[in-house]
């Protein structure tokens, strides 16, 4: 698996297919590999891109790795769609990997010729999550004390706004979240700490598309309605996938929708 340097950190990724360029980001407790069903169906006709954020899989991260933005997640995407593709990607993101996609939308926008936004996890759109929000972390804070195991507790399904549930987690995010603990903690809420542009949503100028399906957690649905209400050219879309996230349930229906987005 090549590597490259970006930003202090060497970032592992992978390439099939030929064609116009698809960028695959993952969630928090996962590597680039979650997505090769998909990456299989989008290679007929693109060439799709999955890469291990900074601090999982095959990644390094930086010495006493605590905390890390969606600016500095989004840089990475950035510094490898420049260093290896050749011309505007569309880039699809899941969870956390949705928000850095659309940070790259409003940011770096000559990178992007559209995205498509997997349960983004933007749960500030949304008074009622912060609540939520407040009660995972004090579950976490106490488990700590408890000296319970943290992971365990993010996997349990006993998160109702930032863990995925136990009938949503492959086994593969379950071992990739146990062997870099830390990377776990240094995303917790980093979403919430995004200094999302609101008045750019309105004039983003590259299709997208928002994708939950029929287990989607009800805050996440809440969520994605919210930032299609805001984000100009977005779609929302629900496909039929009732006990996985999308990408993972339904991969030739989110390739469908990679192919309507892109240019």
């Amino acid at each position: 698996m090549p590597t490259l340097d970006a930003r202090g950190v060497e970032i592992a990724w992978s390439e099939r297919g030929d064609g116009p360029p698809v960028l695959l980001i993952h969630e928090t407790a996962a590597t680039g590999a979650v997505w090769d069903p998909l990456a299989e169906a989008l290679a007929k006709q693109f060439c799709a891109i999955s890469y291990d954020r900074r601090g999982w899989g095959g990644s390094s991260e930086p010495d006493d790795y605590r905390r890390t933005t969606i600016e500095e997640q989004s840089e990475d995407a950035a510094a490898l769609l420049e260093s290896i593709a050749d011309r505007a990607a569309v880039v699809c993101g899941a969870g956390v990997g949705a928000v850095i996609a659309l940070d790259l939308l409003l940011r770096r926008s000559e990178l992007v010729s559209g995205v498509v936004l997997v349960e983004p996890l933007l749960l500030q759109l949304i008074p009622v999550a912060t609540e939520a929000l407040s009660q995972d972390r004090h579950r976490l804070e106490i488990a700590a004390g408890n000296r319970e195991n943290v992971i365990d507790v993010y996997l349990s399904g006993g998160l109702p706004a930032l863990g995925p549930g136990v009938e949503r987690t492959p086994d593969e995010t379950a071992a990739a979240a146990r062997e870099r603990p830390r990377s776990v903690v240094a995303e917790l809420g980093i979403p919430a700490g995004w200094r999302m542009p609101l008045p750019r949503l309105s004039t983003a100028d590259r299709p997208s598309a928002i994708v939950t399906c029929g287990s989607s957690p009800p805050l996440l649905q809440e969520a994605s309605r919210a930032l299609a209400a805001q984000l100009s050219q977005a779609e929302p879309r629900e496909v039929d996938s009732p006990r996985a996230p999308p990408h993972l349930g339904a991969p030739s229906e989110v390739a469908s929708i990679v192919s309507e987005v892109s240019p």
